[in-house]
């Protein structure tokens, strides 16, 4: 599925060349969207795709890029690797994108990865699995080699690091693990035995469960079993709420329970139903209310305006401002990005690549060669569900 033209209004005096089967103005800049459109994580990708045309809404309205107008060109990668590979081909070979924002799950990003690295494009994911810093970029680096991937979420071990020194704080000294049996569950269990060890926890259980699975009571069992004063892991979706139900039957709703950032959404909360106690997360900044941010913080009124400016084009709220905010930064990183220095994909990434204090509305980006997620320990909380939303603990 291709959704263009109504994300932009073109100037209708604007030169039209015929590209490619593509009717494009010549005084056009394309960004191109390859997010998971459809399915049960079909959401994740209408939210980044709105976040990201309130940015080109924004850039627009202020006479785009040196008088040329931005448009998004989007396609439906249905979460699927293969499809995602071939929205990514049509994009740059036929739509002339000069970045792409997307896609999400880990398995996509890792098979369009040879394409960005053949047509020097940078591209965004979004999933906090993909091991961008942990292997690609130390890889890149051994081998010479540029890499074009930017991961604008907190990530794995990120959270994995922050969730670790607030349980250390709180006292913790037993930590059992559960994790899926994919690449994010590995990246998962792995940061959580490092910075157990770091910051003095003792991993006494660790399980894996299969994402298809319905019913997770042995694996909770077996953690109950180990007697842990909390638990963690990056269990998302349907899962999830399926693994805490568990746990809640088995008698262990006292212990505190970390789950997946996917999961960072009002929505997730209904799924829980009355098993929300002590469910826990890690998220930047932009998931906490902003009533909970101090007026001396500068990035609360970023957020007030992000979100002010989100509900005034869609007159809605997001079914995740996390979400949101990743497509949104996505697109403003690009647009300053092309402000700076062109469209050439090679010169984006170098200027991307040197920014230190790069304002978005997730949060404030530290990159560099050794980091593309650019989220740092200050710019994230530790969240837990109150009510009908998640507020930060502290």
């Amino acid at each position: 599925m291709k959704r263009r033209g109504a994300f932009v209004a073109m100037a209708t005096a604007a030169v039209l060349v015929f590209t490619a089967g593509a009717l494009y103005a010549a005084d056009t800049i394309i960004l191109g969207a390859n997010y998971g459109m459809t399915g049960t994580m079909g959401w994740i990708g209408g939210d980044c795709v709105d976040g990201a045309n309130l940015a080109i809404d924004q850039a627009n309205k202020k006479g785009g890029i040196k008088g040329k107008q931005i448009e998004l060109v989007m396609y439906d990668s249905k979460n699927d690797a293969d499809t995602a590979r071939t929205n990514f081909e049509k994009l740059v070979k036929r739509d002339k994108a000069v970045a792409i924002l997307g896609p999400v799950s880990n398995q996509e990003t890792e098979t369009v990865l040879p394409l960005s690295d053949k047509n020097a494009i940078v591209y965004t994911a979004v999933s906090g699995g993909v091991q961008v810093n942990e292997r690609i970029l130390p890889e890149y680096k051994k081998e010479g080699k540029k890499c074009y991937l930017w991961a604008l979420t907190v990530g794995t071990a990120r959270q994995g690091e922050v969730f670790a020194v607030w349980a250390k704080k709180k006292g913790f000294k037993r930590l059992a693990l559960i994790d899926p049996l994919d690449q994010m569950g590995d990246l998962s269990t792995a940061t959580y035995e490092q910075y157990a060890k770091k910051y003095g926890l003792e991993v006494v259980a660790k399980e894996r469960y299969d994402v298809k699975g319905t019913d997770f009571t042995t694996q909770m069992s077996k953690i109950k079993a180990a007697n842990p004063d909390v638990i963690a892991g990056m269990p998302s979706g349907g899962p999830t709420v399926t693994i805490v139900k568990n746990r809640d039957q088995l008698g262990m709703s006292n212990i505190p329970f970390k789950v997946s950032d996917a999961n960072l959404s009002k929505s997730f909360i209904t799924l829980l139903g009355e098993n929300t106690k002590n469910i826990y997360n890690v998220a930047a900044k932009i998931q906490i209310p902003p009533e909970y941010l101090k007026d001396s913080d500068p990035q609360k009124k970023v957020i007030v305006d992000f979100q002010k400016a989100f509900k005034g084009k869609f007159s809605k709220e997001p079914k995740s401002w996390f979400f949101a905010s990743v497509g949104y930064d996505t697109a403003l990183m690009y647009i300053k990005a092309i402000e700076a220095v062109g469209t050439n994909g090679a010169k984006m990434r170098d200027w991307i690549e040197k920014q230190k204090a790069f304002g978005g509305a997730q949060a404030v980006y530290s990159w560099s060669d050794s980091d593309h997620r650019g989220i740092g320990v200050d710019q994230c909380a530790v969240m837990m569900i109150k009510g009908d939303d998640w507020v930060p603990v502290d």
